[in-house]
């Protein structure tokens, strides 16, 4: 990569370490360092006299096409033009596979989406799910050897509670025509009569220890749960699309690895008893509560199936991390599961909370208990609708309009959350997500569809039109612009930050568009420069696709 070798440069003509930035500023330059500013304390010397230094000291190479100091001592670095054709050349080469890079060996397990069973998909579910496939193909991407988990909720006392409210209120005849919505109607019933009758909390619990002990009604009944819950799971990822996953494990595959680190934990003195016979794992920090691992009935929680599940992934896997993708609400849980974990003697890895906001609806938030989920199939079919009329409004001719307004519609719903910055939270908005201009999918679509017009009107364009005066520097910020895609994935990786990604694609969209509307491609006055410019659109159309499909975004010819 341009900036990995731009920073060995530097940090050898400086002899301190730096840091490759890009100017707020392109014309200011494609990358830029301030290591002078940090030395001028150091050395005693004026910050432009030391960027000076540093520049005579850099040796010839060619990656460089001009450097210079700007302001109190800030080092520009304008990219060769060798540099920027050889990316190109690459780009052209590698088409699909681009980045192609060499596998590093490294491990990492993404766990995404983990829905829980007898309950439908609701948008919110969109932020995890969308999050970590993006990040696991982008890793992929990167040759890392990636593992994606779905963690399914298939334990817990909820269960315990759907199986009271199922002998109780349910029937199996009901439930059959319409599985999942109606397992959520028991469910919610169960708190609205838990709410007049709060000894039916303490029923529901009964139901489950019943489970977890083995009562063999109790398990038929789950494992019902479980296969009608996974064939709607599955089909709405289908209507998503670009959702996979290398294992699919439920919290009842660590039943069995539970007593194991139990037993060892009590053992070693990680976990202590509590009040009335619990089990317990307690901090230093004091603004962390004990962490409960048993509860006082000898019943197992999250935690208990959690550290089982580090302990299988790091026994069986070996990765170097293990990324969780949860929203922020569990964040001191993840603080504590952790630390919990490296309290034992097999951990050897590094777990990470990639938490993110809450998703927003104008009309507040969506919850499961009370039964108000905004449900994740209507929301994907709605998106679809509305695509398809703001194709049948602009543009009625277009072939295929129900398979553009699907690419178009799903698109929008993903991008819209991966266009955002994760830690923050997300407002889900029709009109921003569907809308042609700004930062959208649909914006993005139309520059892609866009390069290939160009494209296919290569060979009917027969006059030429000399370039306006700009010309020159729009092709400079959009070729000097390529090669940093490569650069942008790292980063997202590095800060497990789809967004990053999506922002550069954003910027080389509108770059793009300034470099078609300013600058003669077709119809360009030798044809050395009509080659040049027609090998920059399909670059650009090449790095777009690529770009998107990271995103799980498509694209169409034409819109």
């Amino acid at each position: 990569m341009i900036k990995l070798e731009l920073q060995k440069l530097l940090s050898a003509a400086s002899g301190k370490e730096v840091k490759i930035e890009y100017p707020a500023d392109p014309s200011h330059g494609d990358y830029a360092c301030n290591v002078a500013l940090t030395l001028s304390k150091e050395l005693g010397k004026a910050p432009q006299i030391i960027a000076q230094e540093i520049i005579d000291k850099v040796p010839a190479n060619n990656i460089i096409g001009k450097i210079e100091i700007a302001g109190p001592g800030f080092i520009n670095i304008f990219i060769s033009e060798e540099s920027q054709k050889r990316e190109l050349e690459r780009i052209l080469k590698e088409k699909n596979q681009y980045p192609k890079v060499s596998s590093n060996k490294e491990k990492i397990i993404l766990e995404y989406s983990s829905p829980n069973i007898a309950k439908p998909l609701g948008v919110h579910h969109l932020l995890s799910t969308i999050i970590g496939q993006s990040l696991y193909n982008i890793y992929t991407q990167l040759g890392y050897d990636t593992e994606s988990i779905n963690h399914i909720g298939d334990w817990g006392t909820q269960f315990g509670k759907l199986i009271y409210a199922y002998k109780t209120w349910g029937k199996k005849a009901t439930i059959e025509k319409d599985p999942i919505s109606e397992l959520l109607k028991l469910y919610v019933k169960f708190h609205d009569e838990v709410e007049k009758n709060p000894a039916i909390e303490d029923a529901g619990r009964l139901e489950f220890k019943k489970f977890e002990e083995g009562d063999k009604e109790n398990r038929e009944l789950w494992q019902w749960f479980v296969d009608e819950s996974i064939k709607e799971i599955q089909s709405t990822y289908d209507k998503i699309g670009g959702i996979h996953f290398d294992h699919t494990q439920g919290e009842s595959f660590y039943e069995d690895k539970m007593s194991a680190i139990l037993e060892e934990g009590k053992s070693k003195k990680i976990f202590k008893e509590g009040e009335e016979g619990a089990y317990i794992a307690e901090f230093e920090d004091e603004n962390m509560s004990p962490l409960v691992i048993q509860k006082k009935d000898g019943a197992t929680l999250y935690s208990t199936r959690d550290l089982a599940t580090i302990k299988y992934r790091i026994d069986t896997f070996k990765p170097k991390k293990i990324l969780y993708m949860v929203d922020i609400a569990q964040t001191l849980y993840f603080k504590q599961l952790f630390e919990v974990a490296a309290r034992f003697p097999w951990f050897n890895t590094e777990c990470v909370h990639v938490w993110f906001g809450r998703m927003h609806l104008k009309d507040g938030k969506a919850s499961t208990r009370k039964g108000n989920v905004i449900l994740l199939d209507e929301v994907l079919d709605e998106a679809v609708v509305r695509a398809k009329k703001i194709i049948e409004e602009k543009n009625p001719s277009l072939q295929n309009i129900a398979e553009v307004a699907r690419i178009i519609g799903i698109g929008a719903v993903k991008y819209n959350i991966l266009s955002q910055n994760r830690t923050t939270d997300i407002t889900f908005d029709w009109d921003r997500m569907l809308s042609l201009e700004g930062n959208s999918a649909p914006y993005l679509q139309y520059s892609y569809a866009r390069s290939h017009s160009i494209l296919r009107k290569q060979e009917t364009t027969k006059d030429v039109l000399p370039d306006p005066p700009e010309a020159a520097e729009k092709i400079r910020l959009i070729k000097s612009f390529l090669p940093k895609f490569q650069e942008q994935l790292e980063m997202a990786a590095q800060e497990y930050k789809p967004n990053i990604l999506s922002n550069y694609l954003y910027e080389l969209a509108q770059r793009f568009n300034s470099f078609y509307n300013g600058v003669q491609v077709v119809r360009a006055d030798s044809e050395a420069k009509k080659k040049e410019r027609l090998e920059i659109v399909e670059a650009t159309s090449q790095i777009l696709k690529n770009g998107l499909a990271l995103l799980g975004v498509e694209v169409v010819e034409e819109m």
